[in-house]
């Protein structure tokens, strides 16, 4: 067919008068029962889409509205945890600062009682010293004996005691001798 011959069908089928048979009138018929009942199927297909999107958001916000309480709960929790550890840890650091500082004022009593002590010893063994200072003779007399320890005990030389002229009220002079040598 042409392009001519099909508009020359259309246009014949449209300009004819028809007149529907009683078969198309039933096909008619069953054919409007069946979209009918397509019909009523979408439609309840429809309603069963909607009440499926309806329960689904109602248990969709159920569930987001239980997530959100124990997300709180959670949180809440988390919070007074860390404010029992935050307490504690200012507990402990309280502690150790009043102990520090406890150590502290230990620290300096000791020092200061250590250094009293001290100076009071120095003191002490400072004029122990002073007063233990040996006389010259005495010093003398320190190195004989250490010189006759030294010697083995035998008899030292003269001292100078040994040749100290002693002189009697009659003017005659005389040797002194020590002690021990009396006869």
């Amino acid at each position: 067919m042409s392009d001519g011959g099909l508009y020359d069908f259309v246009v014949s089928e449209y300009q004819q008068p028809s007149t529907p048979s009683s078969s198309d009138w039933e096909e008619l018929g069953r054919r409007l029962d069946q979209l009918e009942r397509e019909q009523e199927r979408q439609r309840e297909h429809d309603q069963l889409a909607v009440e499926t999107l309806r329960a689904a958001t109602s248990h969709a916000m159920a569930i987001r509205e239980s997530a959100r309480r124990e997300a709180e709960l959670t949180l809440r929790k988390a919070r007074a945890e860390a404010e029992k550890q935050k307490t504690a840890v200012e507990r402990e650091r309280n502690d150790a600062r009043n102990e520090l500082f406890r150590l502290r004022r230990v620290t300096e009593e000791m020092r200061r009682g250590l250094t009293a002590f001290l100076t009071e010893r120095v003191e002490e063994l400072r004029l122990e010293s002073e007063e233990a200072v040996p006389a010259p003779e005495e010093q003398e007399l320190d190195q004989v004996l250490g010189s006759l320890v030294e010697a083995g005990g035998t008899s030292p030389g003269p001292t100078p005691w040994d040749q100290t002229e002693v002189r009697d009220p009659e003017g005659h002079g005389s040797s002194s001798r020590s002690p021990d040598d009396s006869p």
